[in-house]
């Protein structure tokens, strides 16, 4: 006996109602496989690239380009990316075939909803905004991030629908106190600069 395939959702209607603009796509929604790409931000993180992908009897799967191509990634932030695999229900992180970091969240067919899809992208920007301090070395070069001050989310309704729902079922977690800038070894040395 032939198992039925559930039908692909509408994502780009989905996408529309979330507030989402679509920056790329590939396939049409009348395939077997297709994908959208959306651009969101947390309270933190900015500017994570996410795609959407349906794959008939398999599902949505969401994965967000958390880095740069080709990264040199330290061992210690490599380890802090998998611990969070563990920290965080229902997100993993995984590499590309060029080294590139991603982390990525999947609703089976059943619970593919629109506001499932919302919950998946607010819990991949939480994560990101949580780990940002932790996993810089993975987001940028030399661990130098953009300078994100006075920026707003571009995604605000996004979330503010989901972000207590997707919170409650994490850990709790405080942002790290602003560090303090560092003075080079010359002021250290000759007592300048505090």
């Amino acid at each position: 006996m032939a198992q039925s395939v559930a039908p692909a959702p509408p994502l780009d209607s989905w996408l529309a109602e979330l507030g989402l603009e679509v920056v790329g796509e590939g396939g049409g929604q009348d395939e077997v496989a297709f994908s959208r790409d959306v651009v969101i931000d947390g309270e933190r993180r900015f500017d994570l690239r996410v795609t959407v992908a349906w794959v008939a009897g398999l599902g949505l799967s969401l994965w967000a380009y958390y880095g740069p191509e080709a990264m040199e990634i330290p061992k210690r932030v490599f380890g802090r990316m998998l611990r969070a695999s563990f920290d965080y229900p229902l997100v993993k992180f995984a590499m590309t075939d060029d080294d590139r970091p991603m982390l990525m969240t999947e609703l089976p067919p059943p619970a593919a909803t629109r506001d499932e899809l919302g919950r998946g992208l607010v819990r991949l920007a939480i994560v990101a905004d949580r780990l940002l301090d932790d996993t810089a070395a993975a987001v940028a070069d030399h661990a130098r991030l953009p300078d994100w001050s006075g920026r707003t989310p571009r995604n605000p309704g996004l979330l503010a629908a989901y972000r207590a729902d997707v919170e409650a079922g994490m850990p709790a977690w405080e942002p790290p106190p602003p560090a303090r800038p560092r003075r080079s070894l010359l002021a250290r040395l000759l007592g300048t600069g505090r």
